[in-house]
């Protein structure tokens, strides 16, 4: 006994190196914490600070991992492996989403520092809570057990509530904490409901086969499922699996768990609304894709324990759904927070409609790339809304009504972001719905290019409102406000501006990225 703690301690040791990153997020949260106890309250802005600077090591980890990656592959060497006895696996996958979550944080940081919604508050607290979401949605990237998973889920989904709630003296942001806190545990309680079923049947919460100390194979839940023959028993798996799968689409705020994101994202900080349209819905998005791959493997149709049409058919029908409801609750929206919340509900169903095509990388690769273009371009319209909002004081459409004559620079950049949510070129959002439906027309599956382009459609409607009503429509009276827009926030918009046009016009080097951090779950 004594030589086999002193082994797997030794073998945990060593591999501490592999989750670097993870580990200076970790570090930064704890030295911001102490910075932000030490510092005098009028400069805990600095706070802020202190965590762009940690954050900013930790991506230069993630790029240092990816460079090591790519010299792997080029001298045949291994690309990934599973590390801490199989919690975690070390693959481009996982630096994918790491580099997502990461630039993402950053940016939300950025914004946080001038929300003028936040003076006066704890500012420190806020960005050290955006770090620990930050920190969990790197561990649950990472992920492949069924107990990291959850603890990787729990620790970023705790934290966004206090986030949501976090103007404690805001009706609406108390009421999104609490909102968000009772649906958060309703599908968490279902996905650990199917968990418990899942580890009764199989008796292992690993998703994929490792190697105990003595070289032999230990059989994941995938390799336990995929050798079930009888129908009864692929039925009752099916079942255990809408348990689990619940508390993933919950994180995407996928239909039919979707009904917590409007009210939170009203009612919750505008840059906490920003940040949960990316960040969380990215480690979501990374925890279903990779289990997904563990139970379906791309490219091995005949290993599938489930029959390939009928995974592709559920996953087609919440993609529809979402883009159906999430588009036609937008029209009648008056409050720009609740009408991208219903944007960010459609665009997680052009997501799955990636997910609906399982035979090879490709179409989960379309869905990579669609995530990296879908953080440009809505923390660039959630940037332009918290400066609106800084002068005119609200996210009320007729609030921000003639917002063009006082910031002219940031309302255009605001059109270029909602033209990209549409899809229209010369735009990165436009490469990123082409890509998945390049995919969908290879396979012959023309009905859900016809639902992506006709929400598509609809979507142009409700986001040329938002449009219209900055540059065009007249304010209903004189802005008394002197409120000047930090350089800070404009040139950060016109970076986001420039990533988009970049994307649009140079996509096939990020597209083949994406594809190298799909390999390791083929």
């Amino acid at each position: 006994m004594p030589d086999t703690f002193h082994l797997l301690l030794h073998q945990n040791l060593a591999q501490l190196r592999y989750i670097l990153p993870e580990l200076m997020v970790v570090a930064t949260f704890l030295l911001a914490l102490v910075f932000d106890l030490a510092v005098a309250a009028e400069r805990r802005k600095s706070t802020g600070y202190v965590c762009l600077v940690g954050l900013l090591v930790a991506l230069w980890l993630v790029l240092l991992q990816h460079q090591q990656f790519i010299a792997a592959a080029a001298h045949g060497g291994v690309t990934h492996k599973p590390i801490f006895a199989g919690m975690l696996s070390y693959d481009e996958f996982g630096t994918f989403f790491r580099f997502i979550l990461l630039v993402g944080t950053m940016i939300s940081l950025l914004l946080a520092l001038h929300a003028r919604e936040l003076f006066g508050r704890n500012h420190g607290e806020f960005y050290l809570l955006l770090v620990a979401v930050c920190a969990g949605g790197m561990f649950l990237a990472s992920a492949t057990n069924l107990l990291m998973i959850y603890l990787a889920i729990e620790s970023l989904s705790i934290v966004s509530y206090a986030l949501a709630g976090f103007l404690r003296r805001d009706r609406k942001s108390a009421e999104a904490g609490i909102k968000y806190v009772i649906y958060g545990a309703m599908s968490s309680g279902l996905m650990l409901f199917g968990m418990s079923y899942l580890y009764g049947l199989t008796g292992t919460l690993s998703l994929l086969d490792s190697h105990d100390r003595n070289g032999a194979v230990v059989q994941g839940i995938a390799s336990h499922v995929m050798s079930l023959e009888t129908p009864l028993a692929r039925g009752g798996l099916a079942c255990i699996l809408v348990l689990l799968f619940s508390g993933f689409l919950y994180k995407i705020a996928a239909v039919p768990f979707h009904y917590w994101s409007p009210d939170v994202y009203e009612g919750a900080p505008t840059t906490a609304t920003g940040f949960f349209s990316v960040v969380p819905k990215a480690a979501g998005f990374a925890v279903l894709i990779r289990t997904l791959c563990a139970f379906f493997p791309l490219g091995h149709a005949e290993k599938a324990w489930l029959s390939y049409p009928r995974v592709e058919q559920l996953v087609a029908v919440i993609a529809v759904l979402s883009m159906v409801v999430g588009n036609l609750a937008a029209l009648g929206q008056s409050n720009a927070k609740r009408m991208l919340a219903y944007s960010s509900i459609a665009h997680a169903g052009y997501m799955l409609a990636g997910l609906s095509v399982l035979d090879d990388t490709v179409g989960p690769a379309s869905v990579l790339f669609y995530l990296l273009v879908y953080m440009v371009m809505n923390l660039g319209a959630f940037l332009v809304l918290i400066a609106l909002e800084n002068v005119f004081g609200g996210s009320e459409l007729r609030q921000l009504r003639g917002a063009g004559r006082r910031e002219p620079l940031l309302c255009v950049m605001l059109c270029v972001f909602l033209f990209s949510l549409v899809g229209m070129p010369p735009l990165g959002g436009f490469i990123g719905k082409y890509l998945i439906m390049w995919k969908l027309a290879a396979r012959g599956n023309y009905g859900m290019i016809f639902w992506i382009g006709f929400n598509s459609v609809i979507s142009l409607y409700y986001y040329m409102r938002l449009a219209k009503a900055v540059v065009l429509d007249q304010p209903e009276e004189a802005v008394a406000s002197t409120e000047k827009t930090p350089v800070s926030y404009s040139a950060l918009a016109v970076c986001q501006g420039a990533a988009l046009l970049l994307l649009f016009f140079c996509f096939e080097p990020v597209q083949r990225l994406c594809l190298q951090a799909m390999a390791p779950l083929r």
